[in-house]
């Protein structure tokens, strides 16, 4: 014998079939035909835009699905976090950001705004660098040293670029300015591509910047890297002394990784960390990042979010010192 179903119920059915197409899609059909936009809040050609630009390439390839990326330069990169914060919550909309960088922009009030780290949701973190300050190698100054005794000589005169007024390698500029008891004359750009042509067009006397700003001019013989703000020697330049070696207690390095918005649903969150969890295990992307000068650090939404709290907590006191 066949059942049938009676058509009141048929016709429930129906409408409960009709209803269910006004929720939302499942997850397992993001991102489907709709492109993800990344924003770099950066200038094209740092660090961050080369590695944003090699992660976007291979979502592609994970999510079968169209990855842009799109350059939001200014503010130490508050203006691409603010179009960030103020997109849809629904993944088709993420953003790089460096901490502690973005937690200056809350912590100083001055810089009015409109999000705090709850503003957010992080959904991985990509790699890390510590930071580092260089001169041309036509330079007189051959070690932290030599760049301090040269400020407290002719304070506030020694140019120094940087990122963007309390990205990280200004911070850690700050940092030895508080170290050393000297004050440099800090030259802010909207990234690291413009601050180390500073450099390289000899418009500044240093660059601070990342590892990786400097590493390609390091091997070509144009920057000597004078000191590393990490507890130990970079591998990607291993006879670089550190700025604390030196006898300064300095200790700089960016976090770079993954933003939506907050609110983002769970389940897109979940399948976005598992995919830049698959590329940044992958030998070939790592390898990439290595001859960046980056050291891959892929960490949980979680975790994430735990080294966030950790950060900014110990950006506090450093924001007491006056930006400029």
């Amino acid at each position: 014998m066949v059942w049938k179903l009676p058509k009141t119920i048929l016709g429930a059915l129906a409408a409960a079939l009709v209803a269910g197409g006004a929720m939302p899609a499942p997850a397992q059909t993001f991102p489907g035909s709709k492109a993800i936009t990344v924003i770099v809040p950066y200038a094209p050609g740092g660090t961050t835009d080369t590695a944003a630009r090699l992660m976007a390439a291979a979502l592609e390839t994970e999510l079968k699905g169209k990855v842009q990326v799109v350059n939001r330069a200014g503010a130490a990169s508050q203006v691409g976090m603010t179009e960030l914060v103020r997109a849809a919550p629904d993944g088709y909309t993420l953003a790089y950001a460096v901490l502690p960088t973005v937690t200056t922009h809350y912590l100083d009030k001055s810089r009015q705004s409109i999000y705090t780290r709850e503003s957010f949701q992080p959904v991985a973190l990509h790699f890390f660098t510590p930071a580092m300050i260089a001169v041309r190698t036509d330079s007189p100054y051959k070690s932290i040293k030599d760049l301090v005794a040269a400020a407290k000589e002719k304070p506030g005169t020694i140019k120094i670029s940087d990122s963007g007024l309390m990205a990280v390698p200004h911070i850690q500029v700050v940092m030895l300015e508080r170290a050393a008891g000297v004050t440099f004359a800090s030259v802010h750009f909207t990234g690291g591509a413009p601050s180390v042509t500073a450099l390289l067009g000899g418009h500044v006397d240093a660059l601070a910047g990342g590892i990786s700003d400097a590493l390609p001019h390091m091997k070509a013989g144009t920057f000597r890297v004078l000191g590393v703000a990490s507890d130990e020697p970079d591998p990607a330049m291993p006879d670089v002394p550190t700025t604390s070696s030196q006898g300064f207690d300095v200790m700089a390095a960016s976090w770079t990784g993954i933003l939506a918005p907050a609110g983002t649903p769970k389940a897109v969150v979940d399948t976005l960390t598992a995919a830049v969890k698959r590329i940044v295990d992958s030998a070939a992307h790592r390898q990439k990042l290595d001859e960046m000068g980056v050291a891959p650090r892929y960490l949980t939404p979680e975790a994430y979010t735990k080294a966030w709290i950790d950060i900014e907590a110990r950006m506090k006191p450093v924001m007491d010192a006056p930006a400029k």
